[in-house]
């Protein structure tokens, strides 16, 4: 093992119940199963290779940021100037790489660029849960590393990959490390409503927790930059929102309903990978043409990939998306699939060609 300049200390139930607090909202809360048994360990399907494997319901949001990431990684970063689709069919020791340089990127991110903390699971408690704590077995057991370091970050990573890739609680050392490296009081901060917290209902992951793994702040919103509301008493109240082009895009069915309105920020990314989320799921979109971004003659007809870890996919589902025609106004949207809906935020009216893909309602 290379000498990394690292600090390490153990977690205290102090900090422990401040975590829980900002997660949670309470400090009786714990993981549920879902999250403890829920690594980033990836597709053994030969066409899906490139795809992480979600076992059950809960921490798609999580998921679906981690997968976007490694696929900037393995399709548009690197030397390997290899075919697109070939990529799409990495080695095991491949996908591993575009992983860890994944999860160091979401965490230098979350602390601004100057240092980040990894929290690794020591097997061992650290603290003996006293008063109003409720104690779930994991974060007792962390020991969390400071670096100061990009490129230490990375190597500390690749070494450590095995807690996250195949551990147990991958995605929650993920989770509690990116909160880490931003620290709570910024986290906090990023809120419209300190209160909030960043798992919600049935384990579901919050927009504030997505927020922070793709673009390193646990703002609120999805629009650009902040909206300032005038509550009429001479109040005013910020809602922030995203606030320069992230690398990874976002799509909502929510925008369909004109509950929400995604910005540019967002529906246009540096790469053409967008986390799409859609009744009360997360899963992933994403083109091989970095053209699709700045070329508007590449939007004329292209195809998206699109990947569930969760739906049990046996095999790629590559749409095509036309925008010369537009699609027929459907009369009963019921049996419109709610991906082409979110599709057409971004491509208003385009016609989805599932390619002999079953259609997913």
């Amino acid at each position: 093992m290379l000498k990394l300049q690292t600090v390490s200390k153990p977690i205290d139930l102090s900090l422990a119940k401040e975590i829980k607090t900002l997660l949670f909202g309470s400090t009786f809360c714990c993981f549920s199963e879902e999250w403890k048994l829920q690594n980033f360990s990836f597709n053994d399907i030969a066409s899906l290779k490139y795809g992480i494997v979600q076992n059950k319901g809960g921490p798609c949001g999580v998921l679906a940021a981690v997968q976007g990431c490694v696929l900037q990684k393995l399709l548009f970063e690197g030397d390997n100037r290899t075919n697109s689709n070939l990529r799409l069919q990495p080695s095991d020791a491949q996908r591993t790489r575009c992983l860890a340089l994944a999860i160091a990127d979401i965490l230098w991110r979350a602390g601004g660029k100057e240092q980040a903390v990894v929290a690794l699971a020591s097997g061992t408690p650290h603290f003996s849960p006293t008063g109003k704590y409720k104690a779930d077995g994991v974060l007792e057991t962390l020991t969390l590393y400071s670096l100061t370091s990009s490129e230490d970050l990375v190597t500390f990573i690749q070494q450590s990959i095995h807690q996250f890739e195949a551990g147990p609680y991958g995605c929650i050392l993920l989770t509690l490390s990116a909160i880490l490296s931003r620290s709570l009081e910024l986290v906090r901060q990023d809120f419209d409503v300190p209160t909030s917290h960043l798992i919600g209902a049935h384990g579901y992951c919050t927009q504030e927790l997505v927020n922070l793994l793709l673009t390193g702040r646990a703002v609120s919103n999805v629009f650009n930059d902040v909206v300032e509301l005038d509550s009429g008493d001479g109040n005013i109240t910020l809602l922030r929102g995203i606030e320069a082009r992230s690398d990874i895009g976002f799509l909502s069915l929510f925008e369909h309903y004109n509950v929400c309105q995604v910005g540019c920020f967002l529906k246009t990314p540096r790469f053409p990978i967008w986390v799409v989320c859609s009744e009360s799921h997360f899963s992933i979109l994403f083109s091989l043409q970095p053209e699709l971004l700045c070329d508007w003659r590449s939007e004329r007809l292209f195809d998206l990939y699109y990947y569930d870890g969760l739906a049990n996919q046996q095999e790629e589902i590559r749409l095509t998306v036309d925008t010369t025609k537009t699609a027929p106004e459907d009369s009963c949207s019921d049996l419109v699939p709610p991906l082409e809906l979110c599709i057409r935020t971004k491509w208003k009216g385009a016609s989805v060609n599932w390619n002999g893909s079953d259609p997913i309602l």
